[in-house]
Formats: C-alpha cells, structure tokens, sequence
C-alpha cells in the first residue's frame, strides 16, 4: 500500500538517494529540512536500496537523487518507482548538466533538475514549493503534463511580452529557472530566450502595421527597456529599422 502523509501538522517525508558519503550526510544532517516542511525518513548509498525500502512500503512523500551511481543510476530508479508509487516526487541533484539526461527526467515527471553544488537558497525555495505542491493536492488540483506545462508557459508569454523572463515563470509555474528553460525546449524544440525574442519581434511588426502608437511605446509594449536596443534586435532580425519597417508598410496601404 502506497504511504501517504497525513496533513495534520507532521512533516512530510523525504529519502535521499546519493552515493557520495559526504554529500549524503550534508543533506542529511545539516540541510533545515524541517524549515520547508520536511523530514528526512532515510538517506541511501545506492539506488537499489532506496527501491526496495519503498517497495516494501517506506515512508516518503519526495524523493532527492543523484543520476550517476554505481549500479542503478538515479533515472532508472525514478522511472521504477513511477511503475508503484506514482505520487512521490522525485528530485534530482546532479553535477551532469547534459541535455540528455534533463530530457529523460522530463518525461519522467521530475519536478525539479538541480544542478551541484546547490546552495542553501535553491534547496529552500525548491522544496518550499514542493510542500506547497504537496499540500495543495488535498484540495484535488489537477496536475499538469509537461506539454500541458508548455502551452500555459506559452500562453503567458503571449500575454506578457513586457515582463517575460524565467524569474518571472518561475515564480507564476512554481519550477526552477534551470529546469523551465529545458521543459521549454523538449517541448517546443527551441531555447525560452529565442522564443521569447521571436514572440516580441512578431508583435512589434504587428503593432507597427496595425497601429500608430509610437517606436518607443512599442519598444515598451514587448518588453524593451531601451529603444535603441530594441531597434537594435529589430534590424538584425529583420534587416532594416522598426521605422523603415512600417513606411514601407504605410507606403503599400
């Protein structure tokens, strides 16, 4: 039977799965779990074991591991444990950065993808939201595919090319920046900065063709701060200046 915290002012359950004894015991013992809600059930050496411990029906609501482990690697284990308990949630803290590994942790439904050495801070403000996550499954919000994840990131660019930027998703979405920036790209299969930039240049020609308001309140409107910036990414996008852009325009209506 799957364990599930009572929310009755306990601590929510974590393990911890990381080979590296003195990385494990720091996060073990040194680490205020109990500040963002938690509680440290048990810390493992190796994949395997933490597996069989919650097979057998151990205590945890999340999961933090590691990737490269002798034996079973950390996405493995997620992936076996999303077979029997697909409520916990996983985390992974690596010093592998590579794209490859983000992607599989993705589809796999990881939270969160932090790379070492994470500071004090990171670790606060993730698990912070994961209790927030937890928390909130009680009141039965529905949880989001990463491609549904996606479209809403989108949607919200769309709606807010003036103050865009991953702080800002981060905090809207409750993820890291780290982790958005390479769900965006699974997903939609180019970097959230260029896709950014690209949905600020089509607005601008829109808003230059459709409308009379002035370059700078344009520049303004899609997320410049500076004109001249903004011309600036304008003509090497376009290859010639917002104001060249809509005479022309105006000389064809």
């Amino acid at each position: 039977m799957e364990y599930t915290t009572r929310r009755l002012g306990l601590l929510y359950q974590l393990i911890i799965v990381e080979d590296e004894a003195e990385s494990r015991r720091g996060l073990a013992e040194y680490f205020p779990w109990k500040e963002c809600g938690f509680s440290v059930s048990k810390a493992f050496s190796s994949a395997e074991d933490a597996l069989a411990y919650l097979k057998n029906g151990g205590s945890a609501d999340a999961m933090i591991t590691d990737i490269m482990m002798p034996g079973m690697n950390g996405i493995d284990l997620i992936e076996q444990v999303r077979m029997f308990r697909p409520s916990l949630i996983p985390v992974v803290l690596t010093g592998y950065s590579d794209f490859s590994y983000a992607k599989r942790c993705i589809s796999l439904g990881v939270r969160e993808y932090i790379l070492k050495p994470a500071g004090y801070d990171e670790l606060k403000d993730v698990f912070s939201r994961i209790r927030k996550e937890l928390d909130s499954k009680e009141d039965g919000r529905k949880k989001l595919t990463p491609s549904e994840c996606t479209e809403l990131m989108r949607k919200y660019i769309s709606e807010h090319l003036d103050t865009a930027s991953l702080k800002e998703l981060s905090d809207k979405f409750s993820l890291n920046q780290y982790y958005i920036s390479e769900l965006f790209r699974s997903n939609t299969g180019i970097g959230f900065q260029e896709y950014t930039q690209s949905e600020r240049m089509k607005e601008a020609k829109h808003l230059l063709q459709s409308t009379h308001l002035g370059i700078n309140t344009i520049s303004s409107k899609v997320g410049y701060t500076s004109p001249s910036s903004f011309t600036r990414s304008f003509r090497e996008r376009f290859g010639i200046s917002p104001k060249e852009f809509r005479e022309r325009c105006d000389g064809k209506s």
